[in-house]
C-alpha cells in the first residue's frame, strides 16, 4: 500500500498535537514535520481544525481502541479482561510517557470547541460502551452499577496517565492502578 501525502500529514499532525498539543502546533511546525509546500497541505485540509479533527477520527480513535484492548479470552471473567486492559496501558511507552491523547485534547479542546467535544465524545462514549459489555459479561455483584464503574474504569486509567512526562513512568503508571485493580477483584461475586 502507498503511504499517501495525505496520511504523511495525519502521522505529522497527530505526533506534533500529541507532544505538544492543539494550541502549541504551528502549521509551520507540521510543514517543517512532513517536508512539503504550504500548498500541498491545504490540497487536503482546509484548516489546522479540519487537520486535527481527521486526526480523531482517524488515527486517535483506532489508537485508543488498540490500547484498551478489551477482547474477552475464553472461559475469562470480565473482571479478568479488564485488570488485563489496565495491565496492557503500561507496555504502551507512548502512552506512559505522554498521557492519553484522547484525554489530552478533549482537557484542551472539548471546554473551546464543539466540534471537538463531539468528536472525542463518540470515542468516549463507544470505549464506555465497550467497557460496559464486558461488564456485563461477568459475575460483577449484582448492587454495582456498572455505568458508573465504567467511566470509573476510564477515568482512572486516563488519569494516571495524565500525569507530566516528567513524572510518569511504567513503575508510577503500575502504582497507582493496582488500586484500580483491588478495587475491581473486590467486586466478584
Amino acid at each position: 500500500m502507498k503511504y499517501s501525502t495525505r496520511d504523511k500529514i495525519l502521522d505529522a499532525v497527530y505526533k506534533l498535537v500529541y507532544i505538544n498539543g492543539y494550541n502549541g502546533t504551528s502549521i509551520d511546525m507540521i510543514l517543517k514535520e512532513c517536508s512539503i509546500p504550504k500548498g500541498s497541505l491545504y490540497h487536503y485540509f482546509k484548516s489546522k481544525k479540519e487537520m486535527v479533527l481527521a486526526v480523531v477520527k482517524e488515527r486517535i480513535a483506532p489508537k485508543m481502541y488498540e490500547f484498551y484492548d478489551l477482547k474477552k479470552v475464553k472461559e475469562e471473567d470480565s473482571i479478568d479482561t479488564m485488570i488485563r486492559a489496565i495491565l496492557k496501558v503500561s507496555k504502551k511507552e507512548e502512552l506512559v510517557k505522554f498521557g492519553c491523547p484522547l484525554n489530552r485534547l478533549n482537557q484542551e479542546m472539548s471546554p473551546v470547541d464543539d466540534d471537538f467535544d463531539k468528536a472525542i465524545n463518540l470515542i468516549y462514549e463507544r470505549m464506555k460502551g465497550d467497557i460496559l459489555s464486558v461488564l456485563r459479561d461477568g459475575s460483577i455483584n449484582p448492587d454495582v452499577d456498572l455505568d458508573s464503574l465504567a467511566q470509573f474504569i476510564i477515568a482512572t486509567v486516563w488519569g494516571s496517565l495524565s500525569l507530566s512526562p516528567k513524572h510518569s513512568s511504567k513503575k508510577r503508571y503500575l502504582n497507582t492502578i493496582n488500586h484500580l485493580i483491588n478495587y475491581l477483584k473486590s467486586l466478584k461475586h
